[in-house]
């Protein structure tokens, strides 16, 4: 299989909880983004041989702001497992992970399949059964996470857990662009956000992917979730603090990383 040297490398790397260098360093130019996505589809598609089921998707880099800082050209994207789903106030295994870092989401679920390029936000709001607040934890297995565009993707999009809050809402319910987040650490607020900040509107942090999938022939379908992009800075995890996200509208979702 072609890049299986670079698809063992993750495996180990997530695997042993040691980062590797870039895998473009490897490959004589660099990996394309279709090197990149064959990489980590032949990895999900392993572990979904081996029993794991595919519960969705998360959009990353949706923060315009810190997609420039970053240099990077676009959002990312990865793929979601039943095992990388969390319940809400769970105690999360920090020695599971490399190097966490947690962010504040709107999580959607879907009531109906969406496919295709060019979808808007009105087609995604009628697609939706409800959306319910989150934590994405990412872990890059790629040290520092330095490294060209396409090893965010064949590294999963730096994919690692989920926390949700499992109360989930209508949208009739929600005002998506005003929801407010305040993160607190042991009780401190460390860091706010607004549901704007998911590229302009969360629905199309949805409507993105779609599009994204489109190209690999895929597509999102009923009853999976879409992590939707962070409202709030990218932050480290400390290991033995708890951390609590308080929503407008949506509720709390909360985390102790041990």
């Amino acid at each position: 299989m072609a890049f299986e040297k670079e698809r063992q490398i993750l495996v180990r790397a997530e695997q042993e909880r040691v980062p590797v260098g870039p895998l473009s360093d490897l490959v004589s130019g660099g990996l394309s983004l279709n090197d990149a996505h064959s990489i980590c589809e032949a990895n999900i598609q392993r572990r979904l041989d081996a029993g794991e089921l595919l519960a969705g998707f998360k959009v990353g880099f949706t923060n315009i702001a810190v997609r420039q800082k970053m240099g990077l050209p676009d959002s990312t994207y990865g793929y979601l497992l039943d095992s990388m789903i969390l319940e809400n106030d769970h105690r999360v295994q920090m020695r599971e992970m490399i190097a966490p870092k947690i962010e504040c989401e709107i999580c959607f679920q879907l009531a109906k399949a969406l496919e295709g390029k060019g979808l808007t936000i009105a087609d995604v709001l009628a697609a939706t059964r409800s959306v319910c607040a989150s934590f994405e934890i990412c872990d890059a297995r790629i040290k520092d996470w330095k490294c060209p565009y396409p090893d965010f993707f064949a590294d999963n999009g730096f994919s690692a857990r989920v926390v949700l809050s499992g109360e989930w809402h209508p949208l009739s319910q929600v005002d998506l662009l005003g929801e407010r987040v305040v993160l607190t650490q042991d009780g401190s607020k460390i860091v706010e956000g607004k549901g704007e900040m998911a590229l302009g509107h969360p629905a199309n942090a949805v409507a993105w992917v779609a599009g994204k999938l489109a190209e690999r022939g895929k597509g999102l379908k009923a009853g999976q979730i879409v992590m939707t992009g962070t409202l709030t800075p990218i932050t480290p995890i400390a290991k033995g603090s708890t951390y609590v996200a308080t929503f407008s509208t949506l509720g709390q979702v909360r985390a102790t990383f041990v």
